[in-house]
């Protein structure tokens, strides 16, 4: 499944943006409506593979493997990965100027 994330065969960014959200979750759609949208944040994402995150939507069953995998506890949960899907930071749902500060400190 992450193989699609970072592509197979291509030139790869060293990190991937990945958001774990539900379509049940009003924080959620708040993050993705109005604080992934916002220019500066949209800046930050740049940096990293894809230039945008990469939204796993969790009531897909298809996806429940990774509530576990992930350790995720709250929705939304922002992660930063590599491309052996090692974590190397995660957040949850925070406002815009805060997402840019979390994007920028890697």
């Amino acid at each position: 499944m992450f193989d699609k994330l970072f592509g197979l065969g291509c030139k790869k960014k060293k990190h991937q943006i990945v958001v774990f959200v539900t379509n049940w979750c009003p924080h959620c759609k708040q993050m993705k409506d109005q604080v992934w949208t916002d220019g500066k944040v949209v800046k930050a994402s740049k940096a990293y593979y894809g230039g945008k995150p990469h939204f796993l939507f969790l009531d897909n069953p298809e996806n429940q493997h990774l509530i576990s995998e992930f350790q995720i506890e709250r929705y939304p949960t922002v992660v930063i990965m590599d491309e052996e899907h090692n974590v190397k930071k995660k957040a949850n749902n925070m406002p815009p100027e805060e997402l840019v500060t979390f994007l920028e400190e890697l």
